[in-house]
């Protein structure tokens, strides 16, 4: 039943927080959860799809806050849906997981293909059994990762990427590998191939080659060469074979235990320029005590070579990306970046952040969403074609009193203007020490991430190994960052301080290739 959606206007110590230009609640009495959102309509449109309890749920919203919704519910069935394209009918193919609801929710043996119309009226369904004499099932289905990732082929039918599992004899345990499949535009299987050697935990996202039909597939966790386990690009083309692999080791410039280890990647779905792309990263902090996740930004092109990276704020808090892309790329001067993170680590307290960034990985500004009724937290985001970014967002009550949902699913649209030039800062200044430059070794362009958000009067100090003082320049701070170009040092290991007046507020070294 379509509906105009609720306009929640934000209370004036809100907007201090959190600027956007509308912020929608689903009020459908039931938990929900989005797994996938998508682009539709030529931008006209965001889809979110993801389950409703037990049930399968999908919402299509306007730019303009209008939206229509559609529990699918199969008896005596649990299904949840993963992911999904539009057709070149405006229709929808959604992808899910499903099983009978009396069996363990961890192992779910189907896959669900939905035909909706523009408005997401069923028009076919099918169900398909993984099991092919090796694959099984779908393992730690109830976890809520990546099962299943889908996108439109350049024919006119669509490519659908799975990772169920087989149970390894005597080990105990189950290995997820991945599962090809080509169907028609009614659902229909043309094409299923199965890699049960070719290892992947989850499927994080699908994307094309930038000169070619291609596919880029991004998963979690591989059996790459070098670094067994760490995430990693299949490419397959459209005969679903994988015709080359490519590991994290590279970006990520060496072993896990010698660097900040890549754990999780996801790909914007925008190459910038024609022959770039951003790769969303979760990186683990290896150097220092105690160690933490972190989000980066980098770009790259589809051979892995290493353009930029900037570390994404706050910078010592425990952090992870939302399911699918992290990132909705608007323009050159607007990229949406997602965290999710604690306030400190281990702490109970979360917060959500929007951070602008633009394609050349300059950090533009920061807001902080978070309040005291609920934790949040935030979907894949998606991009209108307006320059708006919808980002899904799930809340959680602090409280749960008879008759009062524990669980809350809102939408929000955030614009370029809404989004003011400023860093709302989140007790970033507890753990100085444990804040590094990168990248170090450099080249040129040094990251500096500080606790202190106060200077007044930063000047930044740079002097060589004798003492010689080689730089000395006031500096113009955004936050808790400041960036120096090293270019015309010589190679050699330095010593930077980071002074407010007389106060010395930072400090570390760096090494100059």
């Amino acid at each position: 039943m379509k509906r105009i959606l609720i306009i929640v206007i934000l209370l004036a110590a809100c907007r201090s927080l959190f600027a956007q230009e509308w912020t929608v609640t689903i009020d459908n009495g039931r938990i929900w959860d989005l797994r996938d959102d998508l682009a539709v309509d030529g931008g006209e449109s965001v889809l979110g799809i993801g389950y409703a309890d037990d049930d399968g749920y999908l919402v299509k919203i306007d730019k303009s806050g209008e939206y229509v919704d559609r529990i699918v519910h199969l008896p005596g069935m649990m299904l949840c849906y993963y992911s999904a394209v539009q057709l070149d009918d405006g229709g929808f193919m959604a992808f899910g997981v499903c099983d009978d609801s009396l069996c363990n929710p961890e192992f779910q043996r189907y896959i669900r293909v939905d035909v909706f119309d523009d408005m997401l009226e069923v028009v076919t369904s099918r169900t398909y059994a993984v099991a092919d004499g090796t694959f099984e099932c779908f393992s730690a289905a109830d976890y809520g990762r990546g099962m299943l990732k889908a996108i439109p082929s350049p024919t006119g039918t669509v490519f659908l990427i799975a990772a169920p599992a087989y149970y390894v004899e005597g080990s105990g345990y189950y290995k997820r590998a991945l599962q090809l499949y080509e169907l028609d535009s009614e659902g229909n299987i043309l094409e299923r191939k199965s890699y049960p050697t070719v290892t992947a935990g989850w499927i994080q996202e699908i994307t094309y080659e930038p000169h070619s039909d291609n596919m880029l597939v991004a998963v979690q966790g591989g059996n790459f060469q070098n670094s067994q386990g760490v995430p990693g690009i299949y490419v397959v083309n459209t005969k679903l074979e994988i015709v080359a692999r490519k590991d994290m080791y590279d970006v990520q410039g060496g072993y896990g235990y010698e660097v900040d280890a890549i754990e999780e990647i996801t790909m914007d779905g925008k190459w910038i320029d024609g022959n770039r792309i951003l790769l969303n990263t979760i990186k683990h902090h290896q150097t220092k005590r105690p160690t933490f996740p972190y989000a980066s930004l980098y770009v790259i092109d589809s051979a892995m070579n290493v353009y930029g990276e900037v570390r994404l704020p706050p910078y010592d808090s425990l952090m992870s990306l939302p399911q699918g892309t992290s990132t909705a790329y608007i323009n050159d001067t607007t990229v949406f970046a997602i965290t999710y993170c604690a306030e400190w680590l281990y702490s109970d307290i979360y917060q959500a952040n929007v951070i602008l960034v633009d394609k050349h990985l300059n950090l533009l500004g920061r807001k902080a969403f978070r309040d005291d009724e609920f934790l949040f937290r935030p979907g894949q985001p998606a991009a209108f074609n307006d320059g708006g970014c919808l980002v899904p967002m799930l809340k959680r009550r602090g409280t749960n009193e008879p008759g009062d949902p524990e669980f809350q699913g809102m939408l929000m649209k955030f614009r370029r203007e809404d989004i003011e030039i400023t860093w709302d800062v989140v007790q970033e200044n507890t753990a100085t020490s444990l804040l590094s430059p990168y990248p170090n070794p450099t080249t040129g362009i040094l990251n500096i991430p500080i606790g202190e958000t106060n200077c007044q009067d930063a000047r930044l100090q740079i002097f060589d190994m004798k003492g010689e003082k080689c730089f000395d320049c006031a500096i113009t701070k955004q936050g808790n960052l400041i960036t120096v170009d090293t270019q015309n040092l010589e190679a050699g290991l330095y010593v930077y301080k980071l002074l407010d007046g007389n106060r010395e507020v930072a400090n570390g070294k760096f090494v100059k290739e």
